[in-house]
């Protein structure tokens, strides 16, 4: 039998060494490898791509894959985001969507108040062609939603409740759609026109209440044409 020389030993505790780091350094070297395969602007309709956030992912500064990406928000403060009460400002729109090696999505969005912005992990599904195909940190959401007319509208005359300049007609109901707001910044000079309401429709999500706002039509002045809350128009005109 051979003789067991210090040499020897010293051989066999360095393979072992080695045998026991290579499972860590493979798993560091395949996490290393996850790529971006693609990324992309979105361009399926915009009311297509409002969401909230769920709070079980953070918002980057990149796709994650990156070792220069940063958390930019924390998971729990978009958990507090997808509850609150505000007007609509913490929906996200969606813009660029990519993909990682690993199957990964992941989506760059903006809060409607452009407050926060950055990418977000969206599941595995694919989100370019169909962006209600989202999971991990975001949920499809609709922030407004039209009901049918009353036939009381039909046969009754509205008018601004007050001459105050606060008073605005919207495109779109405020924060209901990204970038897409007021039509009219004021309507003083108009308080005294009738108003034919044609649309109904409500904020969801509990935003402002899921306050209900009327679509009006001022025959006298087309401009001031648009969405208007229900409380700043009454059927008696102002004095």
């Amino acid at each position: 039998m051979k003789k067991i020389t210090n040499k020897l030993i010293l051989g066999i505790g360095l393979v072992l060494a080695i045998g026991a780091l290579t499972p860590t350094l493979t798993h560091a070297a395949a996490k290393s490898m996850t790529t971006v395969t693609s990324n992309q602007v979105l361009t399926t309709d915009g009311n297509s791509r409002n969401y909230l956030t769920t709070g079980t992912a953070p918002l980057y500064s990149k796709v994650p894959v990156y070792k220069s990406s940063k958390v930019v928000t924390k998971a729990t403060v978009l958990k507090t985001l997808s509850t609150t009460a505000d007007a609509g400002q913490t929906y996200f729109r969606s813009y660029r969507a990519a993909e990682t090696s690993n199957g990964d999505w992941y989506v760059k969005v903006v809060s409607f108040d452009k407050t926060y912005r950055g990418w977000i992990f969206a599941g595995t599904s694919d989100p370019t062609a169909n962006p209600s195909e989202v999971s991990g940190g975001l949920k499809p959401t609709a922030t407004f939603e039209e009901s049918t007319v009353p036939s009381y509208f039909s046969n009754t005359t509205m008018y601004f409740t007050t001459p105050k300049a606060s008073t605005l007609t919207y495109v779109a109901p405020d924060y209901t759609q990204y970038k897409v707001g007021r039509n009219l910044s004021a309507t003083a000079d108009f308080y005294k026109d009738p108003l034919t309401v044609t649309k109904v429709g409500t904020k969801q999500n509990n935003r402002d209440g899921n306050a209900t706002y009327y679509y009006v039509i001022d025959a006298a002045h087309p401009q001031v044409n648009g969405w208007v809350k229900q409380s700043d128009v009454t059927t008696s005109p102002a004095n």
